[in-house]
């Protein structure tokens, strides 16, 4: 059962740091973290869902846009898989607690 809680609380980590990954983009740019939509900085063409999962979307496309070939920055899924670790590690510390 501590697995599958662990899991879950690394999966929660790793779309927390999808999001920062939104707010380290946008906000010195002053740009909305709401909308637009996710975009690729090369062609501004937007990313799908389906290539926008955590650390997945940049695995499955090889880390280039769908649209033009342009590298995606390995910041993006660094973030994640860091805020994911740091998620599960402190829920094997607290537990489901506040601190989490």
């Amino acid at each position: 059962m501590e697995v599958w809680l662990t899991a879950m609380a690394a999966l929660f980590g790793a779309i927390v740091g999808s999001f920062l990954n939104v707010v380290i983009v946008r906000v010195p740019r002053k740009i909305s973290i709401v909308k637009p939509g996710s975009r690729c900085p090369g062609c501004a063409a937007p990313i799908r869902w389906y290539d926008n999962v955590p650390m997945l979307g940049f695995l499955l496309l090889r880390g280039k846009c769908r649209s033009c070939g342009e590298p995606i920055s390995a910041r993006y899924p660094f973030v994640e898989l860091l805020t994911a670790l740091l998620f599960a590690l402190t829920f094997l510390r607290f537990g489901f607690d506040w601190t989490l």
